[in-house]
Formats: C-alpha cells, sequence, structure tokens
C-alpha cells in the first residue's frame, strides 16, 4: 500500500505541502479523499519523516561529503531499480545531482534538492520500515466515515428510527450515501449484539428506479458484543439511483436474495422539508 501511495505523485504533494506550507479548503479536502485510497498507509510517520526533512533543510548549509554523497544516490538508484516508485526516485535523484560535490550548499534550494535524495533513499527502503516500527496504521469505519463526511460537507445523513420490533429496542442512528460514488456508511447506536451463527443484520436500500419489491442489498453486518456503537460501511450489490429508504433487517447467517421482511429493526428516510 506504501508503494501504491508514493507512486500517486498528486497525493504525496498534497502531504508534503500541509506539513511544509499548510493547505486551504479545497486541497484539504482533495487530499482526505485521496487518503481514503490508502486505508494501509502510516499517514503520521509520513508526516513525520517529511516535516524532519523540511527542519533540516532549513539548518545552516554545509558542503555534502563526497562519499555520504555517493553514497546516497547509490542507495536511491538501487531502491528505484527494486520498487515501481522508481520514476519518482531517479526524478528527485536528477534535481539532488545538480549539486557539485565539490562545492558548498548555498542556498535554500540545493539544500533542498539534497534532502530531495535523502527522501529518495527512505523511498528506497520503504519496504523495511514496517518490519521495524510493526505493522502500519490502519484507520477503522469510524475514523474512515468521519473523514469522509469532512471531505463530502454536502452529504446529509439521514437519521436511524426503531421499528416495533423487539430486536430493535433502543436502538438508533443514521446512515449516509452517496449516489455518486456509490460509498456510504451506517451509524448504529444500542443496535443489540448479534450471535454471526444465529442472524445477521441485513441492509436494505430502497431505490426510486426500482420496483419496491426488490430492494438492493447493501450487506450483511455483526455487531460485536459489548459494542453500544458500530460503524458499518455499505456494500450495495448493484448501483442505487436516487436512495428513498433505507431498512436493516434480520435475517439467516449469509442474508438473504429477497428478504420476507418480517424483522425489520431500524428505517431511515429523508426529512420532510
Amino acid at each position: 500500500m506504501t508503494t501504491a501511495f508514493l507512486e500517486d505523485e498528486r497525493c504525496v504533494d498534497l502531504l508534503l505541502q500541509q506539513v511544509t506550507s499548510g493547505l486551504d479548503e479545497a486541497e484539504s479536502a482533495e487530499l482526505e479523499r485521496c487518503l481514503e485510497r490508502y486505508p494501509g498507509l502510516d499517514r503520521r510517520a509520513f508526516e513525520s519523516t517529511a516535516a524532519a526533512l523540511t527542519l533540516a533543510a532549513r539548518l545552516p548549509a554545509e558542503p555534502l561529503p563526497v562519499p555520504v554523497r555517493a553514497r546516497l544516490l547509490a542507495q536511491s538508484g538501487a531502491g528505484a531499480a527494486a520498487t515501481p516508485v522508481g520514476d519518482l526516485a531517479a526524478a528527485r535523484q536528477a534535481r539532488a545531482a545538480a549539486v557539485s560535490p565539490a562545492s558548498p550548499v548555498r542556498d535554500h534550494g540545493r539544500a533542498a534538492a539534497w534532502w530531495a535524495t535523502a527522501a529518495a533513499v527512505l523511498v528506497a527502503i520503504a519496504g523495511w520500515y514496517p518490519r521495524l516500527v510493526g505493522p502500519p496504521y490502519v484507520p477503522g469505519p469510524v475514523e474512515l466515515r468521519a473523514r469522509w463526511l469532512a471531505a463530502n460537507p454536502g452529504l446529509a445523513p439521514w437519521e436511524f428510527a426503531p421499528t416495533a420490533d423487539p430486536g430493535a429496542a433502543g436502538a438508533g442512528g443514521d446512515v449516509v450515501f452517496d449516489p455518486s460514488t456509490q460509498r456510504g456508511y451506517m451509524h448504529f447506536i444500542r443496535l443489540r449484539a448479534n450471535d454471526p451463527k444465529q442472524y445477521q443484520y441485513q441492509l436494505w436500500i430502497f431505490d426510486a428506479g426500482r420496483d419496491d419489491r426488490y430492494p438492493v442489498d447493501g450487506g450483511v453486518f455483526d455487531v460485536p458484543a459489548g459494542e453500544t456503537e458500530v460503524v458499518v460501511p455499505i456494500t450495495a450489490r448493484v448501483n442505487v439511483g436516487k436512495p428513498v429508504l433505507f431498512a436493516v433487517t434480520i435475517e439467516r447467517p449469509g442474508g438473504v436474495v429477497v428478504s420476507a421482511r418480517e424483522h425489520i429493526v431500524v428505517l431511515a428516510k429523508p426529512r420532510r422539508a
């Protein structure tokens, strides 16, 4: 996942800009949308590395020792050959090569070029990083939903209301879904924990363009014991054009193709204007 992220130059540039000079509102939203594509990225480690390189580039300039410079270039070149991010590393190496080994680094621009070479070395060893510091940080559904909503302020959640079904007692929450991307999340509060061997919850999305007898299957899910608040990504089986109702039912393990709707626990529909 780290390699795929480093190949995404726009995403890398935005994250570097956030650390070094900051982003405006539109750029921040673009960055959050971009980062959703890389849930395995250790964002905090990347930001710390970028901040360290930036700080170092602002220190008083010193001539780069020739042996050190040669070793850095050799290592960055080896890393480029061994990873799909070779083009990025090579570009940074080429810029760094413009610094003469016999002359001191006299300005910020040349210092930045040298530190770009150091960054290329970090890229080359990116494959070792997880083994040194442990598994990468992977945000959970709660954090992913929060990021997604922050990047899409125009999406309004629909509130879940419990039904009279015994399994719905005290349940609530909300659901938000974007037809343009077919992405969405359900947020539940006090929905009763289930035993997956006995039954599972299943989401149904009623689409204005489809027969109400056959709502879209939004996926099955579980509520772990002891959890009073859970967030569940929506996995619609087919495209939804215009949702008009979300319903969660209790079904047999694995779900069903067509629900008898005998146990509907919560419903969500848009508020009337």
